[in-house]
């Protein structure tokens, strides 16, 4: 009898082993963008644009071993509530980042599992033009095989992998679910948010070794639910609750 439990097990497995035997010169070199705006004193900008891809901008917040300088980019018409909907209103994009005031020399860790929809196009174009520094987190499979024509497309028909220097693929293919069960058409078996998570906290791991390895302390977030941690956390807030809208 097939063990559905362990096959799925195995092959999240496989994939985010390829993310970081194939990746890690990539995720060493976004690591080290992020340090470079914690040595300038500068926040990290998080958005996931559109989606269940928008659980990354939770999850790299106030995150329990995080760094407490995630500036999590939240914009409710994007959200799970409102899809597909939000995410294809293109005009979104510019609101968005000026609502964060995100500019010139700041760093935006962009991520889509498609990397096509209208906001994620819109806001890689318009960092392009504003001069954000980006970390886009994406796949391939689904602009590779989606038309150019498919109604969820940005109209330019751009593809998020093919526009940033640093883009982390998690590899996740086409239809998402990574399961086949006999009796049932469709795969079952979610991956994306899995790829998404681990590259989102292997960049942050390996930037606290960066700043180890150059004699910083890194700020790191504190579990709240355990003894001491709200009292460790109180610099962290002092320091970055003035800067970071939702802290």
């Amino acid at each position: 009898m097939r063990d559905f439990l362990r096959e799925y097990l195995d092959e999240l497995e496989k994939r985010m082993e390829r993310i970081l035997e194939e990746q890690r010169p990539l995720l060493e070199r976004a690591a080290r963008m992020m340090v470079d705006q914690i040595k300038a004193d500068k926040l990290i900008y998080v958005l996931g644009s559109g989606g269940h891809s928008n659980m990354m901008a939770e999850e790299m917040f106030h995150r329990a071993g995080g760094l407490a300088c995630i500036s999590p980019v939240f914009a409710d018409s994007i959200r799970i509530p409102h899809i597909p909907f939000g995410e294809r209103c293109a005009a979104l994009a510019p609101y968005i980042l000026d609502a964060y005031n995100i500019g010139r020399d700041d760093l935006l860790i962009l991520v889509n599992g498609y990397g096509i929809n209208p906001v994620t196009i819109e806001t890689a174009l318009e960092c392009q033009k504003r001069g954000v520094k980006v970390i886009a987190v994406t796949s391939t499979d689904y602009a590779e095989k989606l038309p150019p024509d498919f109604p969820g497309r940005h109209p330019s028909g751009r593809n998020l992998h093919e526009m940033f220097e640093v883009t982390l693929l998690t590899y996740m293919e086409y239809g998402d679910a990574i399961l086949n069960m006999p009796g049932i058409a469709s795969k079952i078996g979610a991956y994306s948010t899995f790829g998404n998570a681990f590259i989102c906290n292997a960049m942050v791991i390996k930037a606290c070794e960066i700043m180890l390895a150059e004699g910083m302390e890194p700020p790191i977030i504190n579990s709240i639910n355990v003894e001491g941690g709200l009292e460790k956390n109180q610099k962290l807030y002092a320091k970055y609750r003035p800067r970071i809208k939702w802290l």
